[in-house]
């Protein structure tokens, strides 16, 4: 709690020490509910969840290198699955523009020889026969093997776009999928498909490793984020504010303190990632995850058979 030492002009002369208000400092775990005054669900869910969550047992708790470079499944309740939808993402310009340009990049040569490599090691030993080959969610797919991707970025240096999907998940991976009946014939492999699913996955953590500094994660207050510009001048224009109140306030005291209160509370605050991990430790709280969407079908008229093993 940060307390400020005002004086009103109607403070008697003798009282030299002036009203004291206090003020709350605003904390990393405040950001969902300016979240929430923002009208961003998402994002706000998403946090939610970060903060209901434990810290895994690595040494400083965040997420293992392994499980964020996609080399070890993510394990409960270090998975989250049901907040954001397809629908949601395809909102934002810069993500539809990569499902675009993923739509027709589902077969290329580099997915082919990468859905060879995972038929080979999936069905190996299979008797011959049709197989139907389809997902019950992002997560089962992600475990079976996706046959494609592109990266949607937000770059750091673009400080004036605010918007929920970057408060949500700034850079992600978007992946397509193929379903389809699956023919096994003497060691060779055949796929019909009929359908392409596509999903987002993304580490939802606060991690630092590997940069100098911690990353900036904009400049908020209790009313939401605003770029480096608005929040500045703002902090600046109040600060000179309440020094001039404080000099010439013709009010009461309890006024001066619920106008100091007003001010400070619209304060805004730069919050980086080293805020969550610091969080972390105070609080034993705050569980990095895996975050996939829902999946995206489009149907594929007229099928296409391909060739996968031969």
């Amino acid at each position: 709690m940060a307390n400020t030492t005002v004086t009103a002009t109607l403070t008697p002369a003798k009282n030299k020490t002036g009203q004291t208000a206090a003020v709350r400092e605003f904390r990393v775990s405040d950001i969902p509910g300016a979240m929430d005054k923002m009208n961003w669900p998402v994002a706000a869910g998403l946090m939610r969840y970060w903060f209901k969550g434990n810290p895994w047992t690595t040494e400083d708790g965040g997420m293992d290198e392994l499980t964020k470079d996609h080399k070890k499944e993510p394990v409960d309740p270090y998975v989250e699955s049901s907040i954001v939808k397809m629908a949601w993402v395809l909102k934002f310009e810069r993500a539809n523009e990569i499902f675009k340009e993923l739509k027709g990049k589902w077969n290329t040569p580099n997915s082919l020889k990468r859905m060879n490599e995972i038929f080979k090691e999936k069905f190996a030993g299979k008797v011959d026969g049709a197989y139907q080959q389809k997902f019950a969610s992002a997560r089962d797919a992600e475990k079976f093997g996706y046959t494609n991707y592109l990266s949607v970025k937000t770059s750091n240096a673009n400080v004036f776009l605010l918007d929920e999907l970057r408060g949500a998940l700034a850079n992600f991976n978007m992946r397509v999928i193929a379903e389809g009946e699956i023919i096994i014939a003497s060691g060779k492999i055949s796929f019909l498909v009929n359908r392409l699913g596509y999903y987002i996955d993304d580490s939802y953590d606060f991690s630092d490793v590997g940069n100098r500094f911690s990353q900036p994660l904009g400049y908020w207050n209790y009313d939401g984020v605003a770029d480096p510009v608005t929040s500045n001048g703002y902090n600046f224009l109040s600060a000179m504010g309440k020094a001039e109140m404080a000099r010439t306030a013709a009010m009461r005291g309890e006024d001066v303190q619920a106008l100091f209160k007003d001010v400070d509370g619209k304060r805004y605050h730069l919050i980086q990632n080293s805020d969550f991990a610091e969080y972390r430790a105070i609080h034993g709280k705050g569980g990095d995850f895996t975050v996939y969407s829902d999946i995206l079908y489009e149907d594929v008229t007229p099928p296409v058979l391909i060739k996968v093993v031969e």
